[in-house]
């Protein structure tokens, strides 16, 4: 069984597609890791951020009030 590929890693290809927009294909040359691995990394690695950061930054409206001040801009 190999080893587990270690978190800074995943977050380092992650970013790397996300800031480059590179194809799987590229990133896995450049990492040495195959084209469904970097695939589900970076899907399970955005899915990661997106949950830890959507109650804080993408929360919906809760009250009258928040959607009043919402449509007033």
């Amino acid at each position: 069984m190999r080893e587990a590929i270690p978190a800074d890693m995943r977050l380092a290809v992650t970013l790397h597609y996300l800031a480059e927009g590179a194809s799987f294909t590229a990133i896995k040359y450049h990492w040495h890791l195959g084209k469904s691995t970097v695939s589900k990394i970076v899907y399970e690695t955005c899915a990661a951020i997106w949950s830890a950061l959507m109650p804080t930054y993408l929360s919906p409206p809760s009250t009258t009030q928040d959607w009043q001040l919402i449509s007033s801009r």
